[in-house]
């Protein structure tokens, strides 16, 4: 039996609609395995978050123990460079190595272990445990820690008017002499009101300035026995007969100085002795280059 084309063809429909009808997903459907696959991701996400982290963890606590493990532990840590007669500089030192011990490094891990130890810490902790300490040095051989320390060198003394005196560096920083301390460089004395450890006779710039003008001065013969601060930047020498030299402190003083020669010659005067000859009472400088002098 042969059916019409018109009647097959709307057949056709009607099966196709039945087809889409009963075997493709609805747009609900569609949405819901959307949803269901997102959530297997981000299951899947969080199950690796969480073990990384896991290992993360477990990893940082292992380094952790293992750097209180005892055969990685500093044994010792030797203090070198210290005057040996000054034993309570040492206990400074020592008692400061302690202390920069528990406040350094990371808390779960040990500030003593020879790989983390804290260096720079040890290191500045000694150098400011004594004003007679310049720098300090750290380094490793082995469980044991050496830390190294150069000690001021005294360039002169610096005392007070009642004759209490303690050493300054070149640089012009107070500290307290020891036993067996090497004599000072100069024999000039700085006298200042209050020679204290661990201050400046002056401030850096002025103390190397000062320091120049006393070169000069002794590079034309004269002996320097002190150096006083009078008021502001005035300052006077006192010679080796015990005349004043009075300045005021800046960089054409020195020139001054080196010109002195040639300025009292014309005043038939003349450097002899460590002092002027024939001898004067002062020479007075701080008149804008010219130099003035009373005799005795």
């Amino acid at each position: 039996m042969f059916l019409s084309k018109k009647y097959t063809t709307r057949n056709n429909k009607n099966v196709q609609n039945v087809y889409y009808n009963t075997h493709m997903p609805l747009r609900s459907e569609f949405r819901g395995m959307r949803r269901s696959r997102r959530a297997r991701r981000l299951r899947l996400l969080a199950w690796r978050a969480f073990f990384g982290a896991s290992a993360l963890a477990l990893l940082f606590f292992g380094l952790s123990w293992f750097s209180f493990y005892a055969p990685f532990q500093i044994k010792k840590v030797v203090i070198v460079g210290v005057n040996n007669s000054s034993r309570v500089e040492e206990l400074r030192a020592e008692a400061e190595v302690a202390r920069a011990f528990r406040e350094e490094g990371i808390r779960l891990f040990s500030p003593t272990n020879f790989l983390l130890y804290p260096r720079a810490a040890l290191a500045a902790a000694v150098a400011s445990s004594s004003p007679r300490i310049a720098s300090a040095a750290a380094a490793r051989g082995g469980g044991i820690v050496i830390v190294v320390v150069s000690e001021r060198a005294p360039f002169a003394e610096w005392c007070s008017s009642t004759s209490e005196c303690i050493f300054i560096d070149e640089n012009g920083f107070g500290f307290p002499n020891a036993k067996g301390d090497a004599p000072p460089i100069s024999n000039v004395v700085f006298v200042g009101e209050s020679p204290r450890a661990g201050a400046r006779y002056l401030l850096h710039e002025k103390f190397l300035l000062l320091r120049d003008i006393v070169y000069s001065a002794e590079r034309i013969g004269l002996i320097v026995k002190k150096v006083k601060q009078e008021e502001g930047d005035d300052f006077s020498l006192s010679l080796a007969d015990n005349a004043e030299a009075r300045f005021v402190l800046s960089f054409e003083t020195a020139k001054i100085f080196l010109e002195l020669p040639t300025i009292l010659q014309a005043a038939n005067l003349k450097i002899s002795g460590g002092s002027v000859y024939p001898a004067l009472q002062y020479l007075d400088m701080r008149f804008g280059g010219q130099v003035v002098f009373k005799r005795i």
